[in-house]
């Protein structure tokens, strides 16, 4: 035929009528297809999509089902006219099955199914498989309900259309086990879609709680406690083979029994108690919040309904924090990583401050470990490094968290400043460390640079090395129990003085949980007015570092009584040195650990220390090296002088 054949009656009659396609009419009359498109819009003859020219039978229930719960999880849906609207969905490679599983339920109106690639801004690369229906009239209704103004959300007519199937299909595309092995499904949408959710799921019978998904500021995550049995009664017949994996096996189920023997009535009542809600212990116990319930029934606990907890307990505090789990923090956003420190200092202020004593059993146990560990001097070295028992030490010490360094706050200020708590808090995070109480506590004393418990193990070596077994031990300013420790592991009788009431009774505490108050006497009087009634065979001291720490604004403090470095230096040091002198038994050493700091003038305390001791009759012997941990640090390592009161004995160096 040719083109002057082809009339706006013969174009109309092919087009609408017998629905040959532009091309298709092109090729009947000799021409090309942008000729026949020119002459329908000359004549008007309105455009129809391919959808109009083809059949489409109505959705059947089960491809209805299965687009409503596609629309709830992965699926998307766009506009390919004024009427019609397409379908598509993909999934990674390794969910192949399932993208085809659909593709097919939801023939004829499946049109192609194609391979995808995403790349990451880190260059991860990713594959996957999606598929997408035609355009056309069938599928434009669910357009128009699950994107109403163009953006996505739940109908309100949701609760109508929720059945196991849909239920099913949104938790293959969305839902996983938690580690309790409780399904649970990811919800990112808008609070209006996430209600209208929640009112179709308790149509089933369900009783959804929603969670804040900690990867995500706007994720959330709809879980089932006490419920879990009911969700998969009613998914399990429709789940594919190849998405098992989503639900609990007999051994999962067989670890939630065991983890409920676990949480005994007891446990439950004390976290409880120490302000725990019931949905914290069972996310702690892996056990669902009925079997939380029935515990506490169990030992007659009155529970509180809806009330916010207002203090927990050092225990709770504990168990509350080991769900920020530091192992997931570099994956996090920085928003939910300020929500993480926002919410642990929240927690944290509604607990105690978490300076207590350790439990008698916890010390001695710590104490055998001091006794065990073999020190040995190594290139001039005190070796292997070791901090075994000074957490026992330290928490006798409340008062060592207001000492302070160079004027700065003390740790007990800025535990109670939300700014350096939550900065304490990070730094635990970012390291690789959990965040309960005490060790966020540890993070604040670097800050504040408190002062630190003398090594007990090298204090034992230092015993071992310059005092007979049995012999007489002097420390004139006894600190935080470090040395009296390593006193009673080495088997030495020990005399200590202070001026601080609160550290006198710290060490008198200690000496009594290691049962050695017969071997260990701390007395309350300045060093340099003290003379002990025997001679002694060590005197072993880490004496003040004159204002550079303030142990107490306590007038008796060294740094308070004499104001000046020289001052400091003739008033105290010396006398106290001086006293050593006295006390000791000829040939007895004199160890002190001072730091190499230098004070107003840049004059150094360790040569002022050795000046000092040679003016007041001791011999040097020369010095040994304590390394000191490298976090937040200066220096390597702390001298420790060592002196001899005449002829020094053939002692190793």
């Amino acid at each position: 035929m040719a083109l002057t054949d082809l009339t706006l009656e013969v174009l109309t009659r092919l087009y609408v009528s017998e629905k040959l396609t532009q091309k298709q009419i092109a090729d009947r009359f000799g021409t090309h297809q942008a000729k026949v498109s020119a002459l329908m819009q000359k004549w008007g003859v309105r455009a129809v999509v391919k959808s109009d020219r083809t059949d489409f039978p109505p959705l059947t229930p089960l491809q209805h089902e299965v687009l409503v719960g596609s629309l709830l999880g992965d699926g998307t849906m766009s506009v390919t006219g004024k009427y019609t609207a397409r379908f598509a969905e993909g999934h990674a490679t390794a969910q192949e099955g399932y993208t085809r599983w659909k593709a097919g339920v939801l023939e004829p109106f499946t049109s192609s199914i194609f391979p995808t690639r995403k790349v990451e801004k880190d260059g991860r690369e990713f594959h996957g498989l999606t598929f997408s229906t035609h355009g056309c009239r069938a599928l434009r209704p669910y357009y128009d309900l699950f994107y109403p103004d163009g953006v996505r959300v739940f109908p309100s007519s949701l609760h109508e259309q929720m059945t196991p199937l849909v239920l099913a299909v949104w938790y293959m595309d969305d839902g996983s086990l938690n580690n309790r092995f409780h399904p649970r499904i990811a919800f990112g949408l808008d609070e209006q879609s996430l209600l209208r959710a929640l009112k179709g799921l308790r149509k089933l019978g369900l009783k959804p709680e929603i969670h804040r998904d900690a990867r995500s500021e706007t994720m959330l995550s709809i879980e089932f406690p006490g419920c879990g049995d009911r969700f998969f009664d009613l998914v399990r017949p429709h789940i594919l083979p190849s998405l098992t994996y989503k639900l609990p096996t007999e051994t999962a189920r067989r670890d939630t029994d065991r983890n409920a023997r676990v949480l005994t009535p007891e446990s439950a009542s004390k976290l409880y108690s120490g302000g725990m809600s019931a949905s914290d212990i069972s996310r702690l116990y892996g056990v669902g919040t009925t079997t939380v319930r029935r515990r506490l029934d169990e030992v007659g606990h009155v529970r509180q309904m809806g009330r916010p907890r207002k203090a927990y307990d050092l225990v709770a505090a504990r168990a509350t924090l080991s769900k920020y789990d530091p192992v997931e923090w570099p994956s996090l956003s920085l928003d939910v990583q300020n929500q993480w420190v926002s919410e642990v200092v929240q927690v944290l202020r509604k607990s105690p401050f978490p300076s207590v004593p350790l439990a008698p059993e916890m010390v001695l146990q710590q104490f055998q470990k001091v006794v065990d560990v073999k020190m040995t001097l190594e290139d001039g070295f005190i070796r292997p490094w070791s901090t075994v028992g000074g957490v026992a030490c330290s928490s006798f010490f409340q008062n060592r968290y207001r000492a302070s360094y160079r004027g700065r706050k003390t740790a007990y200020e800025l535990w109670h400043d939300d700014v350096s708590l939550g900065r304490a808090v990070r730094f635990q995070l970012a390291h690789g460390d959990p965040v309960p109480p005490h060790r966020v506590l540890r993070a604040v004393t670097m800050q504040s640079r408190t002062p630190t418990v003398f090594r007990p193990t090298v204090a034992k070596w230092i015993y071992e090395t310059y005092c007979p077994r049995g012999g007489q031990v002097w420390d004139p300013c006894s600190g935080y129990g470090g040395r009296l420790m390593g006193a009673v592991a080495a088997g030495v009788r020990y005399l200590g003085t202070d001026v601080e009431p609160e550290t006198v009774d710290g060490n008198q505490r200690l000496a009594e949980v290691l049962g050695a108050t017969s071997s260990c006497e701390v007395v309350l009087c300045p060093a340099e007015e003290f003379s002990p009634s025997v001679e002694v065979d060590l005197v072993f001291t880490s004496p003040p570092y004159f204002d550079l720490e303030h142990y107490s604004k306590s007038k008796d403090q060294s740094y308070k009584q004499y104001k000046s470095y020289p001052e400091w230096v003739d008033g105290f040091l010396r006398m106290v040195i001086r006293q050593a002198h006295k006390s000791l038994k000829i040939g007895g050493h004199m160890v002190l650990n001072v730091a190499d700091k230098r004070g107003r003038g840049g004059v150094s305390l360790v040569q002022t220390t050795v000046e000092v001791s040679e003016s007041e009759g001791f011999v040097s012997r020369g010095r040994v090296a304590m390394p000191l941990p490298s976090l937040n640090r200066a220096a390597a390592s702390e001298p420790v002088l060592v002196f001899c009161k005449g002829r020094p004995p053939l002692l190793p160096l």
